[in-house]
């Protein structure tokens, strides 16, 4: 929506008229004339049809043809959320079975998301029910996905079912043409449609002014139909590739299964011993190989055939030289996190009510016990619970990664990560945890908190009550 109002201020208000859809024209040879829809007409050298999906332009060119359903509801929204690993992952797709979720740094601590659903085209959510929905979607996915939906406002947030269309090699007659979503609206998985449409208007410039010239040192009138059938001709083999990328990375996406058994019926219950499923061996050879090859070329834009442009926008020139560690290397990752830990209370227990601050110096360990600790050459946190020995536990940080040890307590200490397997913490050994894991104190679960890894803003870094405002909200 910037980029949008800032070529609208660059064209100028008094050129763009609003709500005045063409609803037919004629084409002289010599001039097109365009009827608008409150009867108004008007007339031009040419007409480029960039009226959308179901363009009208189009419609009069070529006859009616219905759009093609992907077969997925997509919800969007915008939100003010910083995710903790902004400074190393800014776009990021999380799968799931026939449905995926997609967020993306937009700047100015603002998150846009797409949530991906397979189901009928048509429905409908009741009314301020679709962050509700959502939830109960993507109820059991990672907290990178749960927290910002719990972030983004139920007015923030949009549903609509995903078209598109078959290119075509038919793109104009005459002094007519169409650009951008009228006659190759693509499926939003590679985020091209908005591009694919700016390089179409680049390109129709381009020809354009190279007619004009052509005209000044000749004396003979602008050949308007040559440009247009020149700028389509150069067009049209990008825009289907990168059509069928777009439609290609749906199917990927929401045929992703992370183990056997997604799927299958009767024999789900295999899902339960976490077997890979073979298809993500061919998936990581080409995130790994085959993706960044195939984004520098889509990002690159046709900077080899447009005179004047430099090439630029290559993935290898923005992407971090760690990419490719952080793609095979959770571990990694995690520890490039520019983030806050804290230990969130989840479930009723009073005993469990306050949220613990996690330190990053390794000089402060924190123990937790029924008792204060307070000599302890570290924080100490107070938990009255009889499940809780006097000194129960200790999380310590040391080369970017936090570890849990068990202090001999009697009731143990458990650890439940982020695939629902709970397993004890081994006494004397520290045990390494990470964000979104739940740990217990005790055995009955009435001590439990979950590992939360957040940014917050400045202004809430040394204030309790702003840490505990700021986590109720997620």
């Amino acid at each position: 929506m910037t980029l949008q109002q800032i070529l609208a201020r660059a064209v100028g208000s008094d050129i763009i008229l609003n709500e005045s859809n063409v609803v037919d024209f004629d084409d002289s040879g010599e001039k097109v004339t365009v009827k608008l829809e409150n009867g108004q007409t008007y007339e031009g050298d040419l007409l480029v049809g960039a009226d959308g999906i179901r363009s009208k332009v189009r419609k009069n060119l070529f006859g009616e043809t219905e759009a093609i359903y992907s077969g997925y509801t997509c919800y969007t929204g915008i939100a003010d959320f910083v995710p903790a690993d902004i400074e190393t992952v800014g776009y990021r797709v999380f799968l799931g079975h026939k449905q995926y979720f997609v967020s993306s740094d937009v700047g100015g601590g603002k998150m846009q998301w797409y949530a991906f659903y397979n189901e009928a085209p048509g429905g409908v959510d009741v009314p301020n029910g679709k962050r509700e929905r959502l939830l109960k979607l993507f109820g059991g996915w990672c907290d990178n996905v749960i927290d910002l939906l719990l972030a983004t406002d139920e007015e923030a947030i949009l549903r609509r079912d995903i078209y598109d269309r078959t290119p075509t090699f038919s793109w104009g007659k005459g002094r007519v043409t169409l650009l951008g979503d009228s006659v190759h609206a693509m499926q939003p998985n590679l985020g091209q449609g908005g591009c694919m449409a700016i390089e179409d208007g680049y390109q129709l410039a381009l020809e354009l002014d190279k007619s004009w010239k052509q005209s000044n040192e000749s004396g003979s009138p602008i050949d308007i139909v040559s440009s247009l059938r020149r700028y389509e001709n150069a067009r049209k083999v990008r825009v289907a590739v990168i059509h069928g990328l777009a439609r290609m990375a749906a199917i990927m996406a929401s045929t992703y299964k992370a183990y056997l058994g997604v799927g299958l019926g009767p024999l789900s219950f295999l899902t339960k011993f976490r077997i890979p499923h073979p298809g993500r061996v061919g998936g990581r050879f080409f995130v790994d190989i085959g993706m960044p090859l195939m984004l520098s070329w889509v990002l690159g834009g046709n900077g080899s055939k447009l005179e004047g442009r430099p090439l630029q926008c290559r993935l290898s020139d923005k992407a971090s030289d760690k990419l490719r560690t952080w793609f095979t290397d959770d571990d990694a990752l995690e520890r490039a996190l520019d983030a806050d830990w804290f230990l969130f209370p989840v479930g009723d227990s009073t005993a469990a009510s306050e949220t613990i601050f996690l330190s990053r110096d390794e000089n402060k360990p924190c123990v937790i016990g029924s008792v204060s600790h307070e000599k302890f050459p570290g924080v100490s946190i107070v938990i009255p619970s009889p499940q809780v020995s006097r000194m129960h536990a200790r999380i310590s940080y040391k080369d970017g990664a936090f570890f849990l040890t068990d202090l001999r307590s009697e009731h143990g200490t458990w650890i439940t990560d982020i695939e629902g397997k709970r397993y004890r913490v081994s006494h004397n050994f520290p045990t390494r945890f990470r964000p979104t894991d739940v740990i217990e104190f005790g055995s009955d679960k009435k001590v439990s908190f979950r590992v939360k890894a957040m940014k917050l803003p400045p202004k809430m870094m040394n204030k309790k009550e702003g840490v505990n405002e700021v986590l109720q909200a997620y």
